[in-house]
């Protein structure tokens, strides 16, 4: 096996029961996430020692673990609203333990390695591990009211909450790997971690695509912008009058300034940690409501960075949050890139459905080392048009140019619509936050963990699309669904996609599906087919066609579909809709995540 593939089938076999162990070891997801991803990183870098190894993950573990505990702060799922009970009452058991009866008892059950094992990479003999073992066992069953026997159960049904992770692909590891080896010359691989954490050698950000990639970060700047004089202060910060842009037939408070040290630190929908950037110099949380109605509210964050690479890094961390949300009816609306704000400059427009529906405005720019973002908050009214919003962003970074060590870093901003920034999800195939609301459900979407397609669960009767046949090289499907809310078991979304050999046959392929639907009527009596809509952009390239089926079942009943294809070059994706009479989507909205749907295959190119 070649020197690469052997390093990412090892990756892929071992990287989410790391996860899962260093997770469980710290209680803190995005802590476990950037220390396991680093630890592989170097495990690339000394690839040709670690793959000696007999078993090159015990190179890796104690180096993720030791990463882990060293991010690791608080107690964070305390402040976690979507833990459930049960999650809640392990890591709680877990936290009870001593370091050592944690490490022994992760090591065991879950890391499945025997207790001789276990004390060799715990520095004790079998005796004292095979000791602390017992008592951890003991201690953690108590605290949990179960059984010895049931330890190991408990602790793997922590694995569901890692769902909410994601990790780049081999490849993507191996290039950061890479680059580490090629810029610093270090001796040992503890030696590597260290200074690699000392220097920021190495900026991760959680939920973004694998397709952005690691990034490695320049040396720290000669002058930390940090020190006396240059940490951002309440004058770096939009004031009450110019966060009106955001609602300007209202007057507006600032409610709060401080530095986000205390308290929970999660300020906004979406956000998945304190600190974009948890190793940066400093930051600084400024707090805006409006006066009277409509209720809209503002919070704008600022941070310093090491380099400009690790706010690079800290920039993609923040736009990620909101672009792979998944907190209640939440959708990804549209999405902006902002032209003559500093470095880089996104929009992102999100709705969340419930009762008042409420629109928040995404505003993120870096310039330099340093980052800025505004999230407004507008309940039950419209938001500012995007003009207003981007001015808004131009007006923030212009509050900091100063401390950006950039140079005229905020000029007139224009803004253009784009594709959806990567939602950390599996590139494309559409995404939980893509998703219109549907009817008057108020429980969200839940999609499956994409698999391959041998056959296709989107096809209907009218189309029979079969991408394997057709010729396909390459197959993906995943199939949403709504599981609180009550409803028929026919009731769901899914979209498979099939990637072909070229465009032309791709074309081809949709050409095919595209005459099988023009004549399901004349196949099937039961079945009408309506509202055909077909269209085609140039720019983006993108092919569409879709249908309303209806079919009788029965003398009084009939059940309907919506359907549609998409291509974008050698790349053809289905999506099918099966709704009921009270819970659909409106045509529009159909169409709408048609094109969504051909955002997300070029992520794929």
């Amino acid at each position: 096996m070649a020197r690469d593939d052997q390093y990412d089938s090892f990756y892929r076999a071992t990287r989410r029961d790391l996860l899962l162990q260093t997770f469980a070891l710290t209680g803190d997801l995005p802590a476990a996430q950037s220390a396991v991803r680093d630890a592989y990183v170097g495990a690339w870098q000394h690839w040709r020692k670690v793959s000696r190894l007999d078993d090159p993950l015990d190179w890796v573990r104690p180096r993720a673990w030791q990463l882990a505990q060293r991010r690791h702060t608080a107690r964070i799922w305390h402040r976690n609203k979507g833990l459930s009970e049960e999650h809640r009452a392990v890591l709680d058991a877990l936290t009870s333990l001593t370091a050592a009866q944690r490490r022994v008892l992760l090591l065991v059950t879950i890391g499945e390695v025997d207790v001789a094992h276990a004390g060799r990479e715990l520095g004790v003999t079998q005796e004292v591990a095979g000791r602390s073992l017992a008592r951890a066992t003991t201690a953690f069953a108590h605290d949990l009211g179960v059984q010895e026997e049931q330890v190991t159960p408990q602790l793997a049904s922590l694995s569901t909450l890692l769902d909410r992770a994601t990790l780049p692909r081999g490849p993507i590891v191996r290039r950061a790997g890479r680059k580490r080896r090629n810029g610093h010359a270090v001796v040992g691989a503890v030696t590597a971690v260290l200074v690699a954490l000392a220097a920021g050698a190495l900026a991760y950000e959680p939920g973004v695509s694998s397709a952005q990639g690691l990034k490695i970060l320049e040396p720290p700047i000669d002058t930390p912008p940090a020190e006396a004089g240059q940490r951002p202060t309440a004058g770096n910060l939009l004031d009450a009058d110019q966060i009106r842009r955001l609602g300007p037939a209202q007057r507006w408070t600032v409610t709060s300034t401080d530095d986000n040290t205390s308290g929970k630190g999660i300020n906004t929908v979406c956000q998945q940690s304190r600190f974009a950037d948890p190793d940066g110099y400093a930051a600084i949380v400024r707090r805006f409501a409006a006066v009277g109605s409509p209720h809209r509210t503002a919070v704008q964050t600022v941070e310093i960075s090491k380099s400009a690479r690790a706010a690079a890094a800290g920039f993609r961390t923040t736009v990620g949050w909101f672009a792979g949300c998944r907190v209640g009816r939440l959708q990804l609306l549209s999405s902006y890139r902002v032209d003559n704000i500093g470095d880089e400059a996104d929009v992102l427009m999100v709705r969340l459905w419930h009762k008042p529906v409420t629109t928040m405005s995404v505003a993120v720019a870096r310039t330099g080392v340093v980052t800025t973002s505004t999230v407004a908050t507008h309940v039950g009214a419209a938001p500012p048009p995007p003009s207003q919003i981007t001015q808004s962003l131009a007006d923030s970074v212009a509050m900091l140019c100063a401390r950006s060590r950039s140079h005229e870093c905020a000029k007139k901003p224009t803004y253009r619509v784009v594709p959806p920034p990567p939602s950390g999800e599996e590139a494309g195939i559409l995404a939980v936050a893509d998703l219109p609301p549907v009817g008057r459900i108020d429980q969200p979407w839940v999609g499956t963990t994409p698999t391959a397609a041998r056959a296709n669960p989107s096809a209907t009767t009218c189309d029979r699309a079969n991408f394997v046949a057709g010729g396909a090289t390459r197959t993906r499907t995943r199939t949403y669904l709504i599981p609180q809310a009550k409803l028929p078991t026919r009731f769901g979304l899914s979209e498979t996609y099939g990637v072909f050999g070229s465009s032309r046959a791709a074309a081809r392929f949709l050409a095919g599906v595209r005459t099988e639907v023009a004549g399901c009527e004349k196949r099937d009596l039961s079945t009408t087919v309506s509202n055909a809509h077909t269209e085609e952009h140039r720019r983006p390239a993108l092919d569409l066609s879709s249908w309303d089926l209806a079919t009788d079942v029965s003398q009084h009943r009939k059940v309907g579909f919506r359907l549609g294809f998409v291509r974008v070059g050698d790349t053809v994706a289905e999506v099918t809709f099966a709704p009921t009479r009270s819970n659909d989507m409106t045509p529009s909205a159909f169409e709408m995540l048609l094109v969504r749907t051909g955002d997300r295959l070029r992520e794929l190119r």
